[in-house]
C-alpha cells in the first residue's frame, strides 16, 4: 500500500515543500519497484502509484523524474503521481531520466574493458546532453594498462580520467578527488559488473547504501550487485545513481556525417581539404594534425572507423 515514510534518503530538491495534507506538492522520484514509485518531497518520502493515464499514453515514470504528487482520492489511503515533468533527457538502460552527468568506471584489469562499447556509451551520452567523468579502477593490478588508459581517453571527456583503487590504501583519497569532481546535479554511475560501481558510490555517500560484490570465479565476470536504479543525495547539490547493466547505445541514432560532431577530439578540429570528409582517410583530413599532436588516439580514431563503418551500413540497409 502507497504510504508516507520519513526519509532515509533525504533528497531537498523541491524549495523545502511541505508534507502532503490534502494539496499536491512537487517532489522527485528517487526509486521504482513492482510499479510503486519513492517519491521525496522536502525532507519525507512518499511510495506513491502511478495515474492510469500514464499506461494509456506508453509514459514511464522514471527515477529522476521531477513529479507532483498527491493523495490518493479513489481510496484514500496512499498517494499518487498525477503529472511527469517534461524531462531534459533520458537514459534506456538504466532506465533514468534529468541527467546531469554520467560517470563511467573501468577496470584496468579483471574485467578487461570492453573499449569499442565505452567509446558508444561516451557518443550516446554526448547526443543526450550530459558530461562525462571516467573512472579508472583497479589500477593497482595493473598500474602501466590505468595509465595508458588514462592516456587514450584524456582527451576524450570533459570531467576528467581518474585512475583509482577503491579497495586499495589510498581509496578514501581516490574517492573523495572523484566526488570533488562531480558536478551539482543527478549523475549516473556506469560499469560493467563488478568494476566498483557499488564500491564507489557507498564511499561517496559515506555510508553503506548498495550491496557490492566480487567476480565470478568461474568467468572472472562481475557479479550483479544492483538490481535497480536508486537516486541518493551525496550531499551539496550533488545526487548519485548506481544503476544495474552499462549498455544504452540502443538508444543512440545518429547519421555518419554527424558521428565527429559528438567526439570531444574533435571539437577544434580544423579544416579540411574536402567539405564533406568523414575523416576516414581522406587525403589532407585535420585527422592527421589530431593524431601528431595527441589529440586523437591511435586507439580511439581506429575504433571511430569501426563506428562510422556500422553506421554507414545501417543507413544503407534502413530502407531494404
Amino acid at each position: 500500500m502507497a504510504q508516507k515514510r520519513p526519509a532515509e534518503n533525504v533528497i531537498d530538491r523541491n524549495n523545502g515543500a511541505a508534507a502532503l495534507t490534502g494539496a499536491a506538492a512537487d517532489g522527485i522520484i528517487i526509486r521504482g519497484i513492482g510499479g510503486i514509485y519513492t517519491v521525496a518531497c522536502g525532507d519525507a518520502l512518499y511510495d506513491c502509484k502511478a495515474r492510469g493515464i500514464f499506461r494509456l499514453e506508453s509514459i514511464k515514470p522514471m527515477v529522476g523524474d521531477l513529479v507532483k504528487i498527491s493523495p490518493d482520492r479513489e481510496d484514500g489511503s496512499g498517494f499518487v503521481i498525477t503529472e511527469i515533468k517534461p524531462r531534459k533527457n533520458s537514459l534506456v538502460r538504466p532506465a533514468v531520466a534529468n541527467v546531469d552527468c554520467v560517470l563511467f568506471i573501468i577496470a584496468a584489469a579483471n574485467p578487461k574493458p570492453d573499449l569499442t562499447l565505452l567509446d558508444k556509451l561516451l557518443l550516446s551520452v554526448r547526443q543526450k546532453g550530459a558530461g562525462v567523468i571516467l573512472v579508472i579502477n583497479k589500477s593497482d593490478i595493473d598500474r602501466k594498462e590505468a595509465k595508458s588508459l588514462k592516456d587514450e581517453y584524456e582527451s576524450a571527456v570533459d570531467g576528467g580520467v581518474f585512475i583509482a583503487s577503491l579497495e586499495g590504501k589510498d581509496a578514501e583519497k581516490d574517492a573523495e578527488k572523484i566526488k570533488s569532481a562531480i558536478p551539482r546535479g543527478v549523475t549516473v554511475l556506469c560499469g560493467q559488473s563488478g568494476v566498483g560501481k557499488s564500491t564507489l558510490t557507498n564511499k561517496l555517500l559515506l555510508r553503506k547504501a548498495m550491496a557490492t560484490g566480487g567476480l565470478s570465479a568461474k568467468t572472472e565476470r562481475g557479479k550483479h550487485t544492483t538490481r535497480h536504479s536508486e537516486l541518493f543525495d551525496a550531499g551539496n547539490g550533488k545526487y548519485v545513481i548506481d544503476s544495474p547493466g552499462f549498455s544504452f547505445f540502443d538508444a543512440f541514432n545518429v547519421a555518419p556525417k554527424e558521428l565527429a560532431d559528438l567526439y570531444k577530439e574533435f571539437d577544434n578540429r580544423g579544416p579540411c581539404r574536402f567539405q564533406d570528409c568523414s575523416h576516414t582517410g581522406e587525403p589532407d583530413c585535420c585527422v592527421g594534425e589530431l593524431l601528431e599532436k595527441g589529440i586523437l588516439s591511435p586507439g580511439r580514431y581506429g575504433r571511430y572507423k569501426e563506428i562510422y563503418k556500422e553506421l554507414l551500413a545501417k543507413e544503407k540497409n534502413k530502407y531494404r
